[in-house]
């Protein structure tokens, strides 16, 4: 190669250099150094954190009326599981039985021990080797109507185990789901 290929060689290698400097600055950046432009090129997307609710938020029923919800997690980069409690008015419905989804779950899980007296299930709890992302179904969860009225179902983090990822706590948003029963 030549010493004058190998300066124009070089000469390209800095300016590309320059170039891609000059295209990697951050927006921010890039707009402090240009007060000609009229545009913001910052881009926010916001994300939905992980949700976990009932599959309906709204249910109306008659009285004496066996219907299922399931539980389902949304929007999780990664959970090697956690633990529900839930309540509802024990005046309105009756939890007849839970069931962790054990295809998606599949190493210790627990159903909860149900309460119906108090209007709970308690310590509903789920765990899988490998970690689940996205959105899966924990459980499934049978009521029954017992009365005409409103029951609100609320959902919570079990104390017992809480969200977790790599050992980390993972905050959750609950949703509530309201039944009317007629």
């Amino acid at each position: 190669m030549s010493i004058y290929n190998k300066a124009f060689f070089g000469c390209a290698v800095m300016m590309s250099s320059f170039l891609m400097i000059s295209c990697s600055q951050s927006p921010e950046t890039q707009s402090a150094n240009s007060d000609n432009e009229q545009t913001d090129t910052t881009v926010t997307t916001n994300k939905p954190g992980p949700t976990v609710a009932l599959s309906s938020e709204n249910l109306s029923v008659y009285k004496g009326d066996t219907f299922t919800v399931d539980v389902l997690m949304s929007n999780f980069s990664t959970t090697e599981g956690g633990g529900i409690s839930i309540t509802f008015d024990a005046n309105i419905l009756q939890a007849v039985s839970v069931n962790v989804d054990e295809s998606v779950w599949r190493f210790k899980n627990k159903n909860g021990v149900i309460n119906n007296a108090e209007g709970s299930i308690s310590d509903i709890l789920f765990s899988s080797y490998k970690g689940v992302s996205g959105d899966a179904r924990i459980a499934t969860i049978e009521f029954k109507s017992i009365e005409k009225g409103s029951s609100g179902i609320t959902l919570r983090t079990s104390p017992a185990n809480v969200f977790a990822s790599n050992g980390l706590e993972v905050p959750v948003t609950f949703n509530r789901t309201t039944v009317s029963s007629n």
